[in-house]
């Protein structure tokens, strides 16, 4: 084997492992967000998440106590209501998540590195999310954009106050709409939000991680070995 085939070898291996392994250990970048996952003993909420988190403890507490009218300057309650308890709850999940889960790192936006895109949530919890906050007010869609902003930053309403259900039609609208395109509905292969135990989530980014790994492999393989295979066949 020459050093050609050796160094295309061990660029393959290296890419490989890198895409098997994209998001290990890792939490999304900026000041939402710890350096790196890490134990959270002291969680007033998202306590599902402690043994590897990528918030801290303080920003949890104005998850623990309801109504949570806002989330930093961000108002959850534009149209001066507070929402229903089981519409919170979900709320509150999403929340934990996004600014939690050491997982999210996987479906990082590459536009918006300090946001997720694409990340597929179980159809079972949006639709749940739907019936829990569709009698709810809201005055947005779209919660990333939809919102006028005062000088100080928080968000105030563009539109009118209606009920959840007159701005989404279902699950699949609101897991899709509300943060951009955060998430995807999705039937199997899906992220749950609503655990307690053994996170179930690190288990569907280890099978997502190695198919994305063997099609980057086969990729790798046909993109790195091809040219050398022309080349050999030139010098021979």
């Amino acid at each position: 084997m020459n050093t050609v085939t050796v160094l295309v070898v061990a660029i393959s291996l290296f890419m490989i492992a890198n895409a098997a392994h994209k998001g290990h250990g890792k939490c999304l970048p900026g000041d939402k967000h710890k350096e790196s996952p890490s134990g959270e003993e002291s969680m007033a909420a998202c306590k599902s998440y402690k043994d590897a988190s990528c918030c801290t403890s303080d920003f949890t507490k104005q998850l623990a106590t309801s109504p949570v009218e806002k989330v930093g300057k961000f108002s959850w309650t534009p149209c001066n209501n507070t929402l229903s308890p089981k519409c919170e709850a979900f709320m509150v999940m999403v929340e934990c998540f996004y600014r939690c889960s050491h997982n999210t790192y996987f479906w990082k936006n590459p536009d918006y590195p300090s946001a997720i895109m694409k990340a597929p949530v179980c159809a079972s919890f949006c639709n749940g999310w739907f019936d829990a906050c569709k009698d709810d007010l809201t005055c947005a869609k779209n919660w990333i954009t939809d919102f006028n902003k005062t000088e100080t930053g928080v968000n105030t309403c563009k539109k009118p106050c209606k009920n959840f259900s007159d701005y989404f039609t279902n699950g699949k609208d609101l897991c899709e709409s509300m943060w951009g395109t955060s998430f995807v509905y999705k039937e199997t292969d899906c992220l749950q939000m609503n655990f307690t135990g053994p996170n179930p989530n690190d288990d569907l980014v280890k099978r997502l991680s190695e198919k994305s790994g063997a099609l980057f492999f086969t990729v790798s393989l046909a993109a790195l070995w091809i040219p050398l295979l022309f080349t050999i066949a030139f010098i021979y």
